[in-house]
Order: C-alpha cells, then sequence, then structure tokens
C-alpha cells in the first residue's frame, strides 16, 4: 500500500518551489498522494516549523513527512530520515522534526539520505528539497525503496534538537515567552493554563502582564471575544496553551510582540475580578 506523504515548508507560493518538489514526487510515482501542510512557514524559521509540525502530526494521515525549513542547506547538516511508531520524517538534521517525532512517541531509528541512485543530478547545493528530500520520500512511499537502503543509520543522540523553552515560576510571576504568532497575531506563550490555575487565577479574571517593555491588563476568556474589541485578552488556544489575543485584531501589532518576546506575568496582587 503506498503512503501519503505530507509535506510542510517555508518556500511559499510565489516562486514555483512547492510545485517543483511535488512534481518530483509524482515524477517518481505519479499515483501518489500529497497533503500539503503550509508553505508559509517565515522563511529560514525552523522553531516556528517545528511547533508546528508538532500540532499537525497529530491531526495528519499517517505516512511520510516531508518538511523543509533548511537555512543551512548545502553545508555541514545531514539530510535524514527517522522513523517513528507514526510513520517516517524526512528534512534536514537542524531540530526541525524532533518535536514532532517526540509528539509521536520519539524517534526509533535515523538514517542518512546517501544512496545515489535517488539523488537527482545536481550542480549547486541549494535546493536539497527538490534533489534529495523529494526523491527519497516518493521512493519510500511508493514501495521502491527500502530503509536500509537509505544510507548509513545514526545514532539518535547525535540528531540536532530543538527543545520548547521552559517557564521560571516564581512567588510573584511567571516568566515565559511568546512561541509563535499565528495568521491572526494571536500569540501563543508558553504559559500552561495548569500554571495559571496553579496561581489561583480562574477564567474571567483580570492579570497584569508585562510584554517587553509594555505593562498591561489583560482579561483570561472563554473565547477570542473580549468585552473591549481594542482591549488584549488570554485564552487557552486550540492547542492547550495561554495566548494573547485581541477581538477583531491582532495581538501582535499592538502588543509589538513576536516570537520570543518575554512575556512576565504578575502574581501577587494582579488579580481583579470583573463581575
Amino acid at each position: 500500500m503506498k503512503e501519503i506523504i505530507s509535506f510542510a515548508s517555508d518556500f511559499g507560493l510565489e516562486d514555483g518551489s512547492v510545485g517543483v518538489v511535488k512534481g518530483v514526487i509524482n515524477r517518481v510515482d505519479s499515483d501518489l498522494k500529497i497533503n500539503d501542510i503550509s508553505h508559509g512557514i517565515p522563511p529560514q524559521n525552523i522553531k516556528y516549523g517545528s511547533l508546528l509540525l508538532m500540532r499537525a502530526i497529530q491531526y495528519i494521515p499517517q505516512g511520510v513527512l516531508l518538511a523543509v525549513v533548511d537555512p543551512g542547506v548545502g553545508t555541514e547538516r545531514n539530510p535524514i530520515a527517522i522513523t517513528t511508531d507514526w510513520g517516517l520524517m524526512i528534512g534536514p538534521d537542524n531540530g526541525l522534526l524532533n518535536l514532532a517525532c517526540a509528539t509521536v512517541g520519539g524517534a526509533k531509528q535515523a538514517f542518512l539520505l546517501e544512496n545515489e541512485n535517488w539523488i537527482i543530478p545536481h550542480e549547486g547545493e541549494t535546493f536539497h528539497a527538490r534533489d534529495i528530500f523529494a526523491p527519497f520520500a516518493a521512493a519510500y512511499a511508493s514501495g521502491q525503496l527500502k530503509l536500509e537502503e537509505f544510507g548509513k543509520e545514526l545514532d539518535l543522540e547525535d540528531l540536532t534538537q530543538y527543545l520548547i523553552p521552559l517557564t521560571d515560576i516564581s512567588d510573584k510571576e511567571i516568566k515565559g515567552e511568546v512561541l509563535y504568532v499565528d495568521h491572526f497575531g494571536n500569540c501563543q506563550t508558553n504559559v500552561s493554563p495548569d500554571e495559571l490555575k496553579d496561581k489561583n487565577f480562574q477564567i474571567g479574571d483580570v492579570l497584569s502582564l508585562t510584554i517587553g517593555n509594555q505593562e498591561i491588563k489583560a482579561k483570561w476568556c472563554e473565547t477570542y471575544q473580549n468585552d473591549n474589541d481594542r482591549e488584549v485578552g488570554i485564552v487557552v488556544d486550540s492547542w492547550g496553551m495561554v495566548s494573547l489575543f485581541v477581538s477583531n485584531g491582532s495581538a501582535s501589532q499592538v502588543l509589538d510582540c513576536k516570537d520570543s518576546s518575554k512575556v512576565k506575568i504578575k502574581v501577587e496582587n494582579s488579580k481583579l475580578k470583573v463581575r
């Protein structure tokens, strides 16, 4: 049975790179199905891509994940394939794949993509998605290439890791950061709702926050609707994390924040009840 290939990249849709990669896949086997996850990952943003894949892997069909956010293309970083209980993940060894791997039970084996029979001859080393990743993904998905034929097996401990930064919690404050800004300008943080509840916060409370150099008040809401469209609120988002939002607006623009912006939630004397 042929595997579905799910494809994510930072290529955008303007210059044809996505179409070329998909064309290579279907030249290997025209019957292969390709599921596009996103090609709007911000350029070279491995962190964003890693988080996107971590979320997506829980909902996309099992098979082959082809993921490319590769600012180090052509350098000493390895092109790799990782086996998991979910299926096979193919991409650069730069931390892009490891959160998705962890989400589905961890990596089982890893292989270097070095079988010359499945590398497209190329002059430059700047388009490994076309020349290496796509043909290997297609060959495996179509049953033309076995794992042991990819190349040498790699030590899992040598793979590059990306880890989600942890919060720093004290009696006075919760220190975190923005992990991810979505299409709507909502700012997901690394703060969990349980961490707020542990400090006796609950839905309906107004919290004192510092975002960068701005001090604000934000109501903990159940949905993306706040009492005032112009005010920042917090909500538990669809991925189970605390996010900052502005109803019918962009929290990122209002707060001038982006991924990695620092967030502090004051604990002492910060809670105001809205009645």
